[in-house]
């Protein structure tokens, strides 16, 4: 949902990976996005719509590859989101360095 209930969100014809991902978290498709969350979607998800050998060919704008709106909502709406998942092990905290093994001199 929009932050604000009144608020209207234009649907563009065309998005990058970019306005694609804002554009998802405005719409509250999803929780969270980027656009290299959207880059690793279409490498690695088989459904992908989009590319040379699928039912929807990328654009260009300016310097970036595009797709059309739709076909890229309808997609991330029928997918169930995967989430990067819980931690397999408790995370260090930051700037902390890992123990060097000691080395045959020591």
């Amino acid at each position: 949902m929009p932050e604000n209930a009144e608020e209207v969100i234009e649907i563009p014809p065309m998005v990058t990976f970019t306005s694609g991902a804002e554009l998802l978290v405005k719409l509250g498709i999803v929780e969270s996005m980027t656009r290299e969350g959207v880059r690793r979607v279409a490498k690695t998800d088989p459904n992908w719509p989009f590319g040379p050998d699928r039912p929807h060919k990328y654009g260009k704008v300016a310097n970036a590859q595009s797709m059309a709106t739709e076909p890229f909502l309808e997609f991330f709406r029928a997918r169930q989101v995967k989430k990067r998942g819980p931690d397999k092990q408790p995370r260090k905290p930051k700037g902390a360095r890992p123990e060097k093994p000691p080395t045959a001199d020591q």
